[in-house]
């Protein structure tokens, strides 16, 4: 199984970031839920704090505080991957429904 790695993580509209991963694969997610399911992701409702996402070293994560050890809010790659992959597959399919639909 291939690990891709974080290239790049920005914030874009609260509290959406787009993540880019070594290969080039890219999307948005979204952390509205994340926020509303623990007191370890309270400090995101703050909107200036969520703007100061990192990549965490090689790539291996993102998230913030991630020098402060016990205290970081961090994501794994891999889940991350999945997700955009998800939504990806999810895009195309509606795109192909929409198509043959239309076609029909």
């Amino acid at each position: 199984m291939t690990s891709h790695r974080i290239a790049s993580v920005e914030p874009l509209h609260y509290p959406a970031l787009r993540v880019t991963f070594d290969d080039g694969i890219a999307g948005i997610l979204d952390f509205s839920d994340s926020i509303t399911t623990g007191a370890i992701f309270a400090p995101l409702e703050d909107e200036a704090f969520s703007r100061t996402v990192a990549v965490g070293d090689h790539g291996r994560t993102f998230g913030w505080k991630l020098d402060a050890v016990g205290r970081e809010i961090g994501f794994c790659p891999d889940t991350a991957r999945i997700r955009i992959e998800t939504q990806i597959v999810e895009v195309l399919a509606s795109r192909y429904e929409s198509a043959h639909a239309a076609a029909a």
